[in-house]
């Protein structure tokens, strides 16, 4: 019975990565599942307060950076304090438009729209779009850190 608990831990590990470009999976909360179900169904002695407590800072830390990273990366290229929030609203809104795309697409779409409409010239929206999908891309990579850090942690106490 432990292999079938095994397997589905992995799954769950491996659609938590799968999330980091597949935006309708819940990337770090699919890990976390992961380390709920490995503690309750197959051995609760191994994973530790610290690592439980670092777990879910780290998910919580995941999901925030999911909405803030594009944003803070609009404003730090010169965006105005609408413009973080239409990053925000474009990466909750356009995957539902555009698919996975839209998480890409959404935010940088958003804030250019914004940044025009305040009569910002092309140049100046496009920089401050193409603020926000590095800061996008930057957010990605530092959750895929964050994770790896964990499974790392996991695989160490198992």
């Amino acid at each position: 019975m432990d292999a079938i608990w095994w397997i589905l831990v992995i799954i769950l590990f491996i659609a938590g990565y799968l999330g980091l470009l597949i935006p309708v999976l819940p990337d770090a909360p699919l890990l976390f599942v992961g380390f709920l179900l490995y503690h309750f169904l197959i051995d609760s002695h191994s994973l530790n307060g610290p690592f439980w407590i670092a777990a879910v800072i780290v998910t919580l830390l995941t999901i925030l950076v999911d909405y803030v990273a594009s944003g803070v990366a609009a404003r730090t290229y010169g965006g105005s304090r609408i413009s973080v929030w239409a990053a925000v609203i474009g990466a909750i809104v356009f995957p539902f438009l555009l698919g996975p795309l839209g998480i890409l697409v959404g935010p940088l779409v958003a804030v250019v729209v914004v940044e025009l409409i305040q009569r910002k010239s092309w140049e100046e929206a496009l920089r401050v779009g193409w603020g926000t999908l590095v800061g996008f891309l930057g957010g990605l990579f530092f959750k895929g850190i964050l994770m790896t850090g964990m499974l790392i942690w996991f695989g160490i106490l198992v």
